[in-house]
């Protein structure tokens, strides 16, 4: 079975559609599993909180509602589920977490950056390390806009933040790495990343 759209794809699934369940599974659990990957660090978190959450998915198909972005909603479901099953297991840890369900503390790796040269290697050690420096929201919001391609409306909704409380927080990542003398002495960041584009 086909579907033409992800609005006849979602109402499929919400009908009970098997197909539509398994072609929502295949087409985004690869960057959902990257996203709470990077929020987790742990891979078997990341596929229990996965696999959990398609059922969780599909057992309430029926009091979903009709998403403006699939993908977004998604997104921002799945964030709410790893998020809470992070802070559960902190607490079953007796782990004390700073702040944990409001801002995912992901890392951006160094097989992330754009880079085809091992010359390059101290630049781009120098931008793991200035992108890794950003606060939490900004690496988010950087990662969500330019690995993931969301638009700043849909990290809106998945960040609960306003429309441009997203392109604040852009903003201010960019700025930051743009204005950094260190990196500006070895190349630009337009070599290194290809997400430094005006927004």
């Amino acid at each position: 079975m086909e579907f033409q759209s992800e609005i006849v794809l979602w109402n499929a699934f919400q009908q009970g559609n098997r197909k539509a369940l398994d072609e929502l599974f295949r087409s985004h659990y690869p960057a959902l599993y990257r996203y709470g990957f990077k929020i987790s660090g742990d891979a078997h978190i990341t596929e229990e909180s996965l696999q959990d959450f398609f059922v969780y998915l599909y057992e309430h198909r029926s009091n979903l509602r009709q998403p403006r972005s699939v993908r977004a909603y998604l997104i921002t479901a799945y964030r709410r589920k790893i998020l809470t099953l992070i802070e559960s297991e902190r607490k079953r840890n007796r782990m004390h977490s700073l702040a944990a369900v409001e801002q995912a503390d992901l890392e951006f790796s160094i097989d992330e950056l754009i880079i085809s040269q091992e010359a390059q290697r101290d630049a781009s050690e120098q931008v793991l390390s200035l992108l890794n420096g950003l606060p939490k929201r900004q690496r988010e919001a950087l990662y969500l806009r330019y690995y993931e391609e969301l638009s700043i409306k849909d990290i809106a909704e998945i960040l609960s933040i306003t429309y441009q409380g997203v392109v604040n927080t852009l903003y201010k990542g960019l700025k930051s790495l743009r204005g950094s003398v260190s990196l500006k002495k070895v190349l630009s960041i337009g070599q290194i990343l290809y997400f430094c584009v005006t927004i």
